[in-house]
């Protein structure tokens, strides 16, 4: 039977399609609810991969929240540390090779350097220039593989592969302490200064109980 002969018969029995119509209905039902599960099952396709991706991302993100907290929290446990360290130094004992040595061996550093100057001052040698000159251009501390060019002198003859420069201050000195590593990465340019700043403030508080004669014995 061929197309046209479906057409001719149809058209010699019109009541034919009348008598049928309940049979196309449910054809017409049928293509319509396989369409719609058609269009459901395609919907569920994209949206799984998208899930997927945003499950993974959440992950991450929690991977690097817990990663960020032991970090956070070795750093803080070593301030701590470090600042019962210093404070346990007798008023008496109080020297700037004392807190050095205290300090490269609390946070396993190299090199560790106090570089100060009094505030009474009027006329400043060539090294308190230099820090004052340094001073002048920062209130925070530092990193850097290159040493800034207002010490570089100072630094020359023991600096490593990158240091950090960490202002200094009590009411009676100004100063620098400077911190050098062979870990070129340890120092970065853009690491976080605030473990930093806190060390240096504490620095500066034993600093700030003693004289410049006890300081320099």
């Amino acid at each position: 039977m061929t197309e046209k002969d479906v057409i001719e018969y149809l058209e010699n029995n019109p009541h034919f399609l009348v008598k049928q119509i309940e049979l196309f209905q449910k054809s017409s039902s049928a293509d319509t609810g396989t369409n719609r599960e058609e269009k459901i099952i395609s919907l569920s396709d994209r949206q799984v991969p998208q899930l997927q991706q945003k499950v993974r991302f959440l992950e991450n993100q929690i991977v690097e929240f817990l990663d960020n907290g032991r970090r956070n929290e070795k750093i803080w446990d070593s301030l701590l540390k470090t600042s019962l360290a210093l404070f346990a130094i007798k008023h008496e004992h109080v020297t700037t090779k004392l807190i050095e040595s205290t300090l490269c061996a609390q946070l396993a550093v190299e090199q560790c350097r106090i570089f100060i100057t009094s505030r009474q001052t009027r006329q400043p040698n060539d090294k308190e220039k230099a820090i004052l000159n340094f001073l002048a251009t920062t209130d925070r501390p530092r990193c850097s593989i290159e040493p800034p060019k207002e010490i570089e002198q100072l630094t020359n003859s023991w600096r490593l592969s990158s240091s950090a420069y960490v202002p200094i201050s009590s009411s009676n000195f100004r100063g620098i302490l400077i911190f050098s590593s062979a870990d070129i990465d340890k120092y970065e340019p853009d690491v976080d200064t605030q473990f930093l700043e806190r060390i240096g403030s504490v620095v500066s508080t034993i600093l700030d109980h003693v004289s410049h004669r006890e300081i320099a014995d």
